[in-house]
C-alpha cells in the first residue's frame, strides 16, 4: 500500500468498512509512515469531535444535517 491508496481508504478504515485484509494493509501502512498515521490521527479526532458535538440531544438537526453533507 502506498500514501495514495492509504489516503482513499482512510475514511472507510475508520469505519471499519473495509476487509479484513486490507485493514491489515492500512495498518501497516500507518506503522511505517509518520505523515499517513498523522493524517489518521487528524481524521480519527476529527470524527470523535463530531460525534460528541452532533449527539442528538446536543446539536440542533441543521447542523447536523450541514455537517452530514460537508463529510460526505
Amino acid at each position: 500500500m502506498n500514501c495514495s491508496d492509504c489516503k482513499d481508504k482512510l475514511d472507510r478504515y475508520l469505519d471499519r468498512e473495509l476487509s479484513n485484509t486490507e485493514m491489515l494493509e492500512l495498518q501497516l501502512h500507518l506503522e511505517g509512515c509518520p505523515p499517513c498515521a498523522e493524517n489518521y490521527e487528524f481524521q480519527a479526532g476529527l470524527k470523535r469531535l463530531v460525534k460528541v458535538c452532533c449527539e442528538q440531544d446536543k446539536a440542533p438537526e441543521a447542523f447536523r444535517e450541514k455537517l452530514r453533507q460537508i463529510l460526505t
